[in-house]
């Protein structure tokens, strides 16, 4: 009987939903830990062809108006290692962060994660901050699903380590979905609070640290970044 029903078209419906619950089950459950990074690479590459045809005509106008088509922003990425984000050079709008497609195929960027972070933020964190390096940061801020106009930094640092420990595929596309519903409806960023000032902007504005406090933040970034060059030049040397 199960076989007839099977071959029947009803029965092929039945045995997709099947496997298709299936897949998602084994996905939610290795999402943290792998298929994140697959899901990640999968629709940022399909996103990249599909995006090609702006891709080269952004690059065409960032070059006639810079000189150069792209330009690199370093920050501090997973286990608080320095990457280097992309965008188009001489354009203004979002769509100037469209190379960051290329961050997230070579593993600097998720689609979802926590904010990329100043070097001279970096250099103003305790060890007790540190966890919410434990991820990628991303291409979308998950905090447009719990930020609010008052959000903190402390609370959206004890957001980003929850974020960092769960990870899970229905909070991602949820976020995802949020976001791209914020934008239709031409809402801005007011769910990052003062997250949207850099973490040393907001330390002054309190008084925690003086402007000598930061300046040397920045230096220490300085030399930080200065030491990762000479790291990188020396590498390639060897190689080549």
């Amino acid at each position: 009987m199960l076989d007839e029903f099977l071959k029947t078209p009803a029965g092929h419906a039945v045995f997709g939903i099947v496997i298709a619950v299936a897949a998602i089950v084994i996905i939610e459950l290795n999402y943290r830990l792998f298929f994140k990074y697959v899901l990640d690479f999968i629709f940022a590459l399909i996103a990249t062809v599909i995006c090609s045809p702006v891709f080269l005509v952004c690059a065409i106008i960032s070059k006639k108006r810079a000189g150069y088509v792209l330009e690199e922003v370093p920050c501090l990425g997973a286990r608080g290692k320095i990457i280097y984000l992309k965008s188009f050079a001489g354009i203004k709008r979002g769509i100037k962060n469209l190379p960051r497609l290329l961050d997230i195929l070579g593993c600097k960027l998720s689609f979802v994660g926590i904010a990329p972070l100043k070097l001279s933020d970096g250099a103003l964190l305790d060890d007790s901050q540190m966890d919410r390096f434990a991820t990628r940061p991303g291409l979308v801020n998950h905090l447009v699903l719990r930020g609010y106009e008052g959000l903190t930094y402390e609370e959206a640092f004890d957001l980003d380590a929850r974020y960092c420990k769960k990870r899970e595929l229905f909070t991602d596309v949820f976020i995802v979905i949020k976001r791209l519903v914020l934008v239709i409806r031409g809402d801005g960023k007011s769910y990052l609070g003062e997250t949207a000032l850099s973490y040393g902007e907001v330390l002054l504005n309190r008084g925690v640290i003086t402007q000598t406090d930061l300046q040397n933040a920045e230096r220490n970034a300085e030399e930080a970044l200065k030491n990762e060059e000479m790291r990188s030049d020396i590498k390639n040397q060897k190689y080549n």
